[in-house]
């Protein structure tokens, strides 16, 4: 059994041998002093410990499995080094800094790093996409601790507790979940705003993406292969790529049937004076 740190507010024991040797081992890993280890990089499907508290992490298959799925958790949330003494600077499970003060990130004993949640508050109708980025916390049965921003944008930062609704929305690759030294994951969309359920807050965020694609579609470079695909379309008389020519338009000519000729006016005229 793997024992790792606590990266949270809520997580501390009373056993101060301990936590002055984690706490240790931790400034020595984050300085480079060490080498990493299973007992900073959280590991899918591996079991963390810390002061008697347990948690197994996810493996990627299990965590694909709950793509779409909703839990609720009793969470918390931690804060930047200098407001929680408990929370060694610089130093995450997957290798990318924590950003207190950005409601994008999050920490969690069985989520694999890299996993992507969608946070629901019900009790403030507040929504936001995070990243687990890092372990903890490992007090009670805690599975979810959020950025200080994000539990701000949230609604519970005074509270310090809130039962949330938590939506898995993409499992991490195996690259995702490994800790990797100055890692930084792609962008997630923090805060997303107020919404009456979870399920609206789903839909929304399906919408926009598909959204999203479309213009990023429309938005493409236009390559060469394309446009040559285009104007084969469009026009008939170009071959077409197979190296075939492709269709010509057949045109018929459609017989008036009205004179409207100057001279046809004319003829009518004289004829009816001879009448």
């Amino acid at each position: 059994m793997t024992t790792i740190i606590d990266r949270s507010q809520h997580c501390v024991g009373s056993n101060w041998t301990a936590r002055l040797v984690a706490l240790a081992g931790a400034f020595l890993f984050t300085m480079g002093l060490v080498p990493s280890s299973d007992a900073f990089a959280k590991t899918p499907g591996s079991t963390y410990c810390f002061h008697g508290t347990c948690h197994r992490v996810r493996s990627l298959s299990e965590t694909s499995a709950a793509v779409g799925r909703t839990e609720s958790f009793v969470t918390s949330f931690y804060d930047d080094c200098r407001r929680d003494r408990y929370n060694p600077c610089g130093l995450t499970s997957s290798g990318e800094a924590f950003r207190a003060d950005k409601p994008d990130n999050a920490a969690s004993p069985i989520y694999p790093d890299g996993t992507t949640l969608l946070v629901f508050n019900p009790a403030t109708k507040k929504a936001a996409v995070v990243r687990v980025n890092n372990a903890g916390p490992y007090w009670g049965n805690r599975k979810l601790d959020v950025s200080r921003s994000a539990a701000e944008k949230l609604g519970f930062r005074h509270k310090g507790v809130a039962k949330l609704q938590v939506k898995v929305l993409k499992a991490p690759s195996k690259a995702e979940a490994t800790y990797r030294r100055h890692r930084k994951y792609d962008p997630v969309p923090g805060y997303v705003g107020s919404f009456a359920s979870l399920d609206q807050v789903s839909s929304s965020l399906t919408s926009v993406a598909a959204l999203k694609a479309a213009t990023q579609a429309m938005l493409a470079p236009i390559s060469k292969q394309s446009k040559q695909t285009a104007i084969a379309a469009l026009d008939f008389n170009l071959p077409t790529l197979t190296g075939r020519a492709g269709p010509k338009p057949q045109l018929r000519e459609i017989a008036p049937t009205i004179d409207t000729t100057i001279a046809q006016k004319k003829k009518r005229i004289r004829a009816a004076a001879r009448s």
